[in-house]
């Protein structure tokens, strides 16, 4: 059992940020999910990698510019 003794702390993890989620952000992320279905970037029931950037980006251009997408 690993009680954490003699282990370094990892400089490379950079600290999360934490964004309160509203209902427009709801709204908007719910329209650019719509948009997506309709253009067909949804393969097999998962969404394209087009289509999680498109979000973003429209996120972004709402004035949302916290929200990222992660790997």
């Amino acid at each position: 059992m690993n009680t954490g003794k003699g282990t370094l702390a990892d400089s490379s993890v950079v600290p999360r940020e934490f964004t309160k989620w509203t209902e427009e952000m709801d709204e908007k992320l719910l329209n650019a999910i719509i948009d997506e279905a309709r253009l067909g970037n949804r393969v097999d029931g998962s969404w394209t990698t087009q289509a999680y950037n498109n979000m973003v980006l429209h996120l972004h251009e709402s004035g949302f510019t916290t929200v990222t997408k992660t790997m």
